[in-house]
């Protein structure tokens, strides 16, 4: 199989840069990545092979062979249904059911939402690994990022150290929790390797409830909230709401009440530049049925 493929042609502004220089400015390719390349991929011009070290001159045809990907040797391609929100050469957009985990794990090494994508893969053709920009918690739906290619991958990543996605969560709490901006830092318990808890030692964890409205469900008043991340700690926004005072609803880990089989938390949309043309896109997750709570 071949792997990702990248053609640009150098503009006036470029003319006299060095190969290395074009790769790593004008196609956003990093140095680590470009050293891979040299080994075990190709740079062309105007068709020839060419060295990082050469010159361009304007109206060159750049093309990069990117090397083969190939999955973790342990990673498991499972056969199943995916819902596909969006698909391009340079990403894929899932929309994750509840009680799913996001990876594999030691554990459960053959049915987390980046099993289903690798049998997807596969089945396709598609001579990609897995690369996940966005994880969920297991209970946790909806929306989740993968980069097609390790390029991909590479500017999703620099986007996210940028704060350049921009992500939003539904989610039902009790009571009535005002709009607001969380900004308690977060870190492990001393006694459990999984709970998270807001501790000043913890790193910087910021949560904007952008919107809240009140709702009548299980007999009581329920804020369905609009959360914009930050950023993008484990359990950022379970632990927040508990901190306070306002567990999510089912989210038992951190004393939600038991009203729902799962936490109600939903990853709702993403927005950001397209790793590819920079063009400002936005994706969507529809609300599952098990929150649709009005």
């Amino acid at each position: 199989m071949n792997g990702f493929q990248l053609q640009q042609t150098v503009s006036k502004a470029e003319d006299t840069w060095r190969v290395s220089h074009f790769c790593t400015t004008r196609l956003g390719i990093s140095r680590k990545m470009l050293v891979s390349i040299k080994h075990h991929g190709d740079i062309l011009r105007n068709g020839q092979h060419v060295n990082v070290h050469d010159v361009l001159r304007e109206g060159d045809e750049v093309q990069v062979l990117f090397p083969e990907e190939t999955p973790a040797e342990d990673m498991i391609a499972t056969q199943g249904e995916l819902d596909i929100l969006f698909e391009d050469d340079w990403l894929l957009v899932v929309n994750k059911p509840p009680g799913m985990a996001s990876i594999p794990s030691r554990l459960h090494p053959e049915r987390s939402l980046s099993n289903y994508v690798l049998g997807y893969y596969r089945q396709q053709g598609i001579p990609y690994a897995i690369h996940i920009v966005n994880r969920l918690d297991r209970d946790t739906s909806g929306l989740v990022l993968f980069a097609k290619h390790g390029l991909a991958h590479h500017r999703m990543s620099q986007m996210q150290q940028a704060n350049q996605i921009e992500r939003h969560y539904l989610a039902y709490a009790p009571g009535t929790v005002p709009a607001q901006t969380i900004d308690q830092p977060i870190g492990q318990t001393d006694h459990s390797f999984m709970e998270r808890m807001v501790r000043p030692d913890g790193q910087r964890a910021v949560t904007h409830i952008l919107n809240s409205r009140t709702i009548e469900a299980f007999n009581q008043t329920i804020s369905l909230l609009d959360i914009r991340l930050e950023t993008g700690r484990t359990h950022q926004i379970r632990v927040h709401l508990a901190f306070l005072g306002h567990p999510l609803i089912g989210d038992t880990m951190y004393s939600g009440e038991p009203l729902l089989p799962r936490q109600a938390l939903h990853s709702a949309s993403a927005v950001f530049p397209h790793p590819a043309t920079g063009e400002r896109v936005r994706f969507e997750a529809p609300l599952p049925e098990d929150l649709r709570l009005e």
